[in-house]
């Protein structure tokens, strides 16, 4: 017993009661990883804009009036920053008019892997482009692909292209009413793989 209360302490991690029961641990580890894309340099905590931003990033289409009643609701003071379990609890809020980031991402890692190799070679991301009339040079490709490569082989795994995807906010989702979802669920089960 023990062992377990111990685990669910670390896990939990400060984690609302709401958030300990509505979240696997692998959602847990899943927001987290998302709160430290954003929370680079910052002490554990991140801005109002910045908390805006990664919402946006995850699919949530809010407005500031929407996301200060939210704060309210959360008890959350951003004088001082958004903390985890914080932003937790702001995300589950918003849960419902959400959608499945990981699952959009996949699918667009999946169009552009055209070979089917798990990879997205500057090759495959230059038939994309020009398939979609974009005009980009071998020089332009290259420097996506190097920007986003975090192994060094010139091409980018479904990892790399999430990461960079939601690092630079390139990802916004389809357009679609608010609250509706791509994939008809009603909260986006995996922020990240």
């Amino acid at each position: 017993k023990q062992w377990y209360q111990r685990r669910v302490a670390i896990t939990a991690g400060g984690l609302s009661q709401r958030a300990q029961c509505e979240l696997s641990p692998q959602e847990v580890r899943e927001l987290r990883e998302l709160f430290s894309i954003f929370c680079l340099g910052s002490e554990g905590r991140i801005s109002y804009g910045i908390l805006k931003r990664s919402l946006y990033t995850m699919g949530f289409r809010i407005n500031d009036t929407e996301l200060r009643g939210t704060l309210d609701d959360c008890n959350v003071d951003v004088t001082e920053g958004v903390s985890f379990p914080q932003f937790v609890d702001v995300v589950l809020a918003q849960q419902g008019d959400g959608i499945d980031v990981y699952e959009e991402l996949s699918s667009g890692f999946a169009a552009l892997d055209i070979k089917r190799t798990g990879k997205i070679t500057a090759e495959s991301l230059g038939k994309v482009a020009e398939s979609l009339g974009e005009e980009l040079t071998t020089s332009e490709i290259d420097d996506m692909i190097l920007e986003a490569d975090r192994s060094g082989t010139a091409e980018l795994s479904k990892e790399d292209f999430i990461q960079v995807m939601l690092r630079t906010n390139l990802f916004r989702g389809s357009e679609q009413p608010p609250g509706k979802s791509t994939t008809g669920k009603s909260r986006p089960r995996n922020p990240l793989p």
